[in-house]
């Protein structure tokens, strides 16, 4: 605002010298602090715009003599004052188009005819103090258009009532993936995710003059689906009524925020609702955190459990134990207890182990993190199995037959000391693997074991035996009646087998034995009842012969045959009783 005490610098365009001593006498009477400076012409005044000044108002007389058309003495004179206010002074031949003069830019005129000190001062403080208002508001439009266009956040103009976009900034272009054009051709509508528009819209009637603020998920032009959070407020916009509403991309916090509540959630599952009993303790075994699980695991609220030191749970014989852990992690960040006991509510005492972290220095935490299981029946189990491998050790050591026992996943191969009491193998001629025991497989009986093997698999049978020839340690085959047990997994697959490997190489010689002794006495029965049938059917026939014709001639050349055939079954009968003997001294 201009002060009535501030120095005025104004200047005066005026080629007539009565008129420019009356403008400076108002002006003397109005405002004591006045700097007139007078140009009599158009070029006269322009040499002076255009140098260094500080004028505050240009006071013109529309009638120059340098310059004829008038409305080019106003243009030219608008463009060279800039943003200095131009008060037109003239006559009432040119009062109409004193009035026109408003439109090109000047601030205000005065008839000379009907001029004032009151009017003109008034008229010289209205112009000026318009002047630095529309300067004002101009520079508060440039900066929020600049806001607008490079604010960070999307932004846009809608038409109040039909929701067309009527303008938009380039971070809106940048989110959304449309451009300009497109935007202009669209409707805010067109955003919306199907399924919450009419909430949408319900939103908007019920704020349609009001500022507000919502959340909501829009739709870009790849097709995705962000949640944006958005700030209306109504505004006039170019002489429309409109709405400015800026966005803010709020998709990266609610993503974050659902992964949080899933971290909460699976927080809650693992801590909270799991088996494992969670504590948090001091090197002292005061507790400050038990997990709702320890209801589950000692039947103990941990509202109770929490009362009491955790070394009170514990049995006497295993404090000491416990403690020489804890003190561990004065150096070591995380340390495993092996299982020691606690007492539950029932007075019971149950098995558990204990992974503890040292989070001293998490300030969230600040102490040590006790994770505990439950192995009471692990432990049991244990036992059980302990006593039940004592026992097989025992039978194995009273069996003569070779236990094996192997791991077909990881293709592990165990024997006991059969393996050297019957093949003669000790513990550095063996490897562990299925690959040593195939080579000592006789060459002949590989590929029938291999294919028994693999038909018993298919088959998803348990319990199995073959025989085969397995080579000893001095080279020598042995052999052997193998008993299996398969083990398999919940697809059936096959991933152990226990066998039992039965020296049979006695058994299988006398068999042998047998069968040869078989062989002969065969032999002989058929000698007995083929070969001896021959001769004796010829004698047979040679006497019927004889018989029946007494008077032959040729009787004496009948008994030669008779002696010849007598002979010869003499010799089949003296062969027969040697392979008899020979069955009965030699058995083989």
């Amino acid at each position: 605002m201009t002060e009535r005490g501030e120095v005025l610098n104004i200047l005066v365009i005026e080629d007539h010298i009565g008129d420019y001593i009356l403008i400076e006498d108002y002006l003397g009477e109005e405002h004591l602090q006045i700097n007139l400076t007078r140009a009599t012409t158009f070029q006269e005044a322009k040499g002076k715009l255009v140098n260094t000044h500080n004028y505050k108002v240009i006071l013109l007389d529309l009638s120059l003599p340098d310059v004829e058309n008038n409305e080019t003495l106003v243009k030219n004179m608008v463009s060279l004052s800039k943003n200095i206010p131009i008060i037109v002074l003239t006559g009432f031949s040119n009062k109409e188009f004193g009035v026109r003069t408003l439109s090109l830019g000047i601030s205000d005129y005065l008839l000379k005819d009907e001029l004032s000190a009151p009017q003109l001062a008034k008229s010289i403080y209205y112009s000026i103090e318009r002047k630095n208002i529309d300067f004002k508001l101009n520079e508060s439009e440039r900066k929020y258009k600049a806001l607008f266009d490079f604010s960070p956040y999307p932004m846009w103009v809608l038409d109040k009532h039909t929701l067309d976009f009527l303008k938009v900034n380039d971070a809106a272009i940048k989110l959304y993936g449309y451009s300009t054009n497109e935007f202009l051709c669209m409707n805010v509508r067109d955003l919306w995710v199907a399924g919450i528009r009419e909430e949408i819209q319900r939103t908007w009637k019920e704020n349609y003059h009001e500022k507000f603020n919502t959340s909501v998920k829009h739709l870009k032009k790849d097709g995705s689906i962000i949640h944006v959070e958005i700030l209306s407020n109504p505004i006039d916009f170019d002489g429309r009524e409109a709405r400015v509403t800026q966005i803010k991309d709020i998709t990266g916090q609610m993503e974050a925020e659902q992964a949080l509540k899933a971290s909460e959630k699976r927080f809650k599952a693992l801590v909270q609702d799991a088996s494992d009993l969670i504590m948090i303790m001091d090197f002292s075994g005061a507790l400050s955190y038990v997990s709702p699980s320890s209801s589950q695991l000692m039947g103990i609220s941990d509202s109770d459990m929490i009362k009491h030191n955790f070394f009170h749970y514990i049995h006497k014989n295993d404090v000491e134990s416990v403690k020489e852990y804890l003190l561990k992690l004065k150096d070591n960040k995380r340390i495993q207890i092996p299982s020691y006991r606690i007492k539950s509510s029932d007075n019971k005492w149950r098995y558990i182990e204990t992974i503890v972290t040292n989070l001293n220095d998490d300030p969230s935490i600040n102490g040590l993190v006790a994770n505990s299981r439950d192995i009471t029946e692990f432990i049991k189990q244990e036992k059980k199995l302990i006593h039940s491998l004592k026992r097989y050790d025992i039978v194995a050591k009273a069996t003569s037959d070779t236990i094996t026992d192997y791991d077909v996943v990881n293709d592990k191969m165990y024997y006991n000391e059969g393996i050297e009491s019957v093949f003669g193998y000790s513990k550095n001629d063996i490897e562990n693997t299925g690959v040593w025991w195939n080579e000592r497989l006789h060459p002949e009986d590989r590929e029938r074991v291999r294919s028994f093997s693999e038909d018993v698999r298919n088959a998803k049978s348990r319990n199995v035996q073959i025989e085969y020839r397995f080579r000893c340690a001095d080279g020598s085959y042995k052999y052997v009646l193998d008993r299996s047990y398969l083990i398999t997994d919940e697809k059936t697959n096959t991933i152990r087998i226990i066998g039992a490997m039965q020296d049979i190489t006695e058994i299988q010689n006398y068999i042998q034995t047998i069968e040869d002794h078989n062989s002969r006495l065969k032999d002989i029965a058929w000698t007995q009842s083929h070969v001896v049938r021959a001769p004796l059917a010829r004698i047979m026939g040679l006497v019927d012969l004889i018989q029946s014709y007494p008077d032959v001639d040729e009787q004496s050349q009948l008994l030669e045959h008779i002696n010849t055939s007598a002979k010869e079954l003499d010799d089949i009968i003296r062969n027969i009783t040697r392979k008899t003997e020979d069955v009965t001294l030699n058995p083989r």
